[in-house]
C-alpha cells in the first residue's frame, strides 16, 4: 500500500513543456494532506477490525463456554431427573414395601384377634351347654324332687285321712280314758 511518505518523497523528471511546478506540489500538499487522513483513518479502522475481530474471538469463545454450559446444563438437568426418577422410585418402593408390611402386620394382627375370639366363642358355646347341661339336671332334679314331694303330698293326705281316723279313734280313747281317770279318783275319793 502507498504510504504518504512516498508521496512526500516523490519527484518527477522535468520536461521543457511540463506542468507548473508548483501547482503540482500544491495539488500534492492537498493529496498528501487528504491521503495521511484517509491512511491514519484506515489504520485506525484497520486497528479497529482487529479490536473486533479480537472481541469476536472473545464472544466466540464466551459463546462456546455458554453453549458449553448449555450443554452442561441440559445433562445436569437431565442427569437430575433421572435422580430424581430413581430417587422418586425408590421412594415408592421403600413406601410400597412398607404398605406391605404394614398390611401383613394387620392381617397377623387380625388373624391372631380372629383366632382369639374364635377360641373365645368356643369356651363361650362349651360354658353354654355346660349351663344348658346344668339347667337341665337341675329341671330334671327338681322335677324329681316335685314328683317326690307331689308323691309325698299324696302319701300325707293318705297319711292324713289315717291320722285323722287315728285321731278320731285315739279321741275316743283319750275321752274314755280321761273318763276313766274321773271315774277312778271318784272312786278313790269316795
Amino acid at each position: 500500500m502507498l504510504k504518504p511518505i512516498d508521496i512526500h518523497n516523490a519527484e518527477f523528471k522535468r520536461s521543457f513543456k511540463g506542468y507548473n511546478e508548483e501547482e503540482v506540489d500544491n495539488f500534492l500538499a492537498k493529496i498528501l494532506s487528504k491521503y495521511e487522513s484517509i491512511y491514519q483513518e484506515n489504520k485506525e479502522l484497520y486497528d479497529r477490525v482487529k479490536e473486533l475481530e479480537e472481541e469476536i474471538r472473545k464472544y466466540q469463545s464466551k459463546e462456546d463456554d455458554i453453549y458449553g454450559l448449555i450443554t452442561l446444563t441440559r445433562e445436569t438437568v437431565t442427569e437430575a431427573k433421572q435422580i430424581a426418577a430413581q430417587h422418586g422410585q425408590s421412594v415408592v418402593d421403600e413406601a410400597t414395601a412398607k404398605a406391605k408390611a404394614i398390611i401383613e402386620e394387620a392381617k397377623g394382627q387380625a388373624e391372631q384377634i380372629l383366632r382369639d375370639s374364635e377360641r373365645q366363642l368356643e369356651q363361650k358355646q362349651r360354658r353354654i351347654k355346660e349351663l344348658v347341661s346344668k339347667e337341665q339336671e337341675f329341671k330334671n332334679k327338681m322335677r324329681t324332687l316335685m314328683e317326690t314331694f307331689w308323691a309325698m303330698l299324696e302319701d300325707l293326705d293318705a297319711y292324713s285321712s289315717l291320722v285323722d281316723d287315728e285321731v278320731e279313734t285315739t279321741k275316743v280313747y283319750k275321752e274314755l280314758a280321761t273318763a276313766d281317770a274321773h271315774f277312778d279318783a271318784e272312786e278313790i275319793d269316795c
